[in-house]
């Protein structure tokens, strides 16, 4: 048997685009290389405009929803914004991949799971894909498979991404201390291109610590101070960190179709280089990976739509996060004093998370160094 796709991964990327394909009509296999549900690292932030996306049939995976941002800048006083509607829900990732892949189970893809992809090949006119315990035969493959990507290292001529690394915790508050549900916080100076968090769960804290650039940091060192600024939570020691690569977009990142195969979410660096967010994104290209497969198998277009689609759709909002970025990890002393300076800033971040504005329009509005440098004067 030949499938119409393989998709390696089920992660938010890889089921969405399971889902779309076997909705469609497609005969579709999915190789997951754990068994849902399984822990991922992540902070498991999802902003609102994921609505817009999947609908809301998650909600029954939240299980905080956010509406107070506090920023913070090592030496500075942190500040916070409320916000008069939520602008993220937060989730682990076991519960929330197992509803996304049992939605693509439901509408026909079929799964294996603890059925790791070993080895991929491109044949004259399929994909042959090999597992533990067999081999598969499609016509298109969708790598979804995550950092480092098998599909992408065997199929693409060239690295997608740049890579950043971050260290994650899940940890109870401290003792006698408490955090409030509906709060994140937000600190833009622990670590040096990155930031720290503390975002909320239902019985714990996730927290940790991102980088953008693979420089020399101690980031366990740089993690054990922000424990120890935090008393919210408990000494580093006491916590259990586990440290992983992330994807982070690059403006110069080349194709993401290379003959059959198509790479979506962390695979293809679809990564928010702001605050790196990658559940929306993965989403997203989820989404356009499955029309564009299901074009090519259906009616004979080129593949290389769903590169046009990620970069008239999703590129733009990209670049203008990485030029905000770019401003706010160089400068974090000079982009905390401005914010504090203009909350309606953060205010209009949080119309990002959303889905009211866009990147785009946030850096048009105010974020542009042409309008905001004589703001000091």
């Amino acid at each position: 048997m030949i499938y119409d796709a393989i998709v390696v991964g089920t992660g938010p990327a890889g089921s969405v685009a399971a889902f779309e394909l076997a909705r469609r009509g497609c005969r579709v296999l999915a190789l997951e290389k754990k068994r849902h549900p399984r822990y991922k690292v992540c902070g498991g932030g999802l902003s609102i405009r994921l609505d817009n996306l999947i609908g809301r049939g998650y909600h029954a995976v939240v299980e905080k929803t956010v509406t107070r941002l506090v920023m913070s800048c090592q030496g500075a006083p942190s500040f916070e914004v409320a916000f008069d509607a939520p602008i993220a829900y937060m989730t682990m990732r076991d519960r929330f991949d197992a509803y996304l892949m049992d939605q693509a189970r439901r509408a026909g893809c079929e799964i294996r799971e603890n059925e790791p992809a070993e080895d991929v090949r491109s044949l004259d006119d399929s994909i042959q894909v090999k597992t533990p315990r067999g081999e598969f035969l499609a016509r298109t493959i969708i790598g979804a498979d995550g950092l480092p990507s098998l599909v992408a290292k065997t199929l693409f001529p060239v690295t997608l991404n740049s890579l950043g690394v971050a260290i994650e915790s899940e940890t109870a508050p401290a003792p006698d201390r408490s955090w409030a549900g509906d709060t994140v916080l937000i600190d833009i100076d622990t670590v040096r291109h990155g930031y720290a968090w503390i975002f909320p769960k239902a019985d714990h804290l996730s927290c940790g610590l991102a980088t953008f650039r693979q420089d020399r940091q101690d980031l366990r060192a740089l993690y054990s101070q922000f424990a120890q600024d935090h008393p919210a939570l408990p000494l580093a020691l006491a916590q259990r960190t586990i440290g992983h690569l992330i994807p982070h977009f690059s403006p110069k990142a080349g194709s993401r179709v290379h003959g059959r195969g198509v790479l979506v979410g962390d695979a293809a660096g679809l990564m928010d280089p702001f605050l790196g967010e990658g559940i929306y994104y993965a989403v997203w290209s989820g989404r356009l990976a499955a029309q564009a497969v299901s074009d090519f198998l259906k009616e004979g277009k080129p593949l290389t739509s769903y590169d046009d689609s990620i970069r008239r759709e999703i590129e733009p909002e990209l670049s203008a996060a990485f030029r905000i970025a770019w401003i706010v990890y160089r400068f974090p002393h000079l982009a905390f004093r401005l914010t504090a300076r203009h909350p309606e800033w953060l205010a209009a971040y949080g119309k990002v998370l959303q889905g009211r504005t866009s990147y785009q329009g946030l850096w048009k509005r105010g974020l542009d160094p042409r309008r905001w440098l004589g703001r000091l004067l």
